[in-house]
């Protein structure tokens, strides 16, 4: 059904406006989960958890949830809009799949991990609406089965040359396998072509936020330069807000997060586009 008619019925304006509510509880039980996960699930193979995950106050509604219930409220009203009347069945589990992605952009900005827990659950959604989109014969996220294929290995397959370049040029891992396996269980979701236009989001998400980062921190540098006693006290708050900022865009979890987000919620919006460009040639 079109958004406008969708709209236009009381189902339709009862559903979007229920998206706020839910939103706003999910981004509560975003804060409840990720307090309360083993604190094993946030440390990397072989780590011992720090005291601050030991103390189950990782993160707060005050701050990173007020955020989370923006970005859900916004991205449930237009998984809606796009997955209305007689696709319940997406919009629920798309829904479910943005709740994880969330959860996994936090804790990937918050401890540099990506827990395997979030990933195994985002990667079964992705199968279970696939499977049905196919089974349905409603061919909405795949044209074809072997497009499921396709888009994992697509999605791990990047992620794991980003890191062999990584580790040619800088002699370091320069992705995370953890983000090769969370691209491999978007892939199922998005499939072919879809998991091209979900990387190349991902990187101009990433490219974004990195110039913004480095544009903020440049700033910071100039206003401690203008209000530090001594040259030593200078330096050492720029090497300290360098490691900050690397640390922010180094981390590209919430950078394929958002790619997944964006995929979903501009689904229509994303293929018009390409088809578009497509035609040109």
């Amino acid at each position: 059904m079109n958004i406008w008619d969708y709209l236009n019925t009381v189902g339709g304006m009862i559903w979007t406006a229920a998206c706020i509510p839910l939103g706003i509880f999910l981004s509560w039980l975003l804060v409840w989960v990720i307090n309360r996960i083993p604190a094993k699930w946030l440390c990397d193979y072989g780590e011992e958890p720090s005291e601050e995950l030991l103390s189950g106050k990782r993160v707060c509604f005050k701050k990173e949830g007020i955020i989370t219930a923006v970005i859900f409220c916004i991205s449930l009203v237009m998984c809606r809009l796009q997955f209305n009347k007689g696709f319940d069945i997406y919009f629920i589990v798309l829904s479910l799949i943005v709740f994880f992605a969330v959860m996994t952009a936090v804790c990937d900005i918050k401890y540099m991990i990506i827990p395997d827990q979030f990933t195994i659950a985002i990667g079964i959604l992705s199968a279970a609406v696939s499977v049905y989109d196919i089974i349905r014969g409603f061919k909405i996220l795949h044209s074809e089965w072997w497009a499921v294929l396709v888009g994992i290995a697509i999605g791990g397959g990047a992620m794991m040359i980003i890191d062999l370049i990584g580790m040619l040029v800088y002699k370091k891992d320069g992705m995370g396998f953890g983000d090769v396996k969370l691209f491999a269980a978007v892939g199922i979701l998005t499939g072919f072509p879809g998991t091209i236009y979900a990387f190349i989001l991902s990187l101009i998400t990433a490219t974004v936020c990195f110039l913004f980062i480095m544009l903020f921190s440049k700033i910071r540098k100039n206003e401690t330069k203008d209000e530090s006693a001594t040259e030593n006290e200078t330096e050492e708050e720029s090497k300290t807000e360098d490691t900050v900022s690397a640390s922010s865009y180094l981390a590209f979890g919430p950078y394929i997060s958002a790619a997944l987000i964006g995929y979903i919620v501009f689904f229509d919006t994303i293929y018009y586009l390409a088809n578009l460009y497509l035609e040109l040639f």
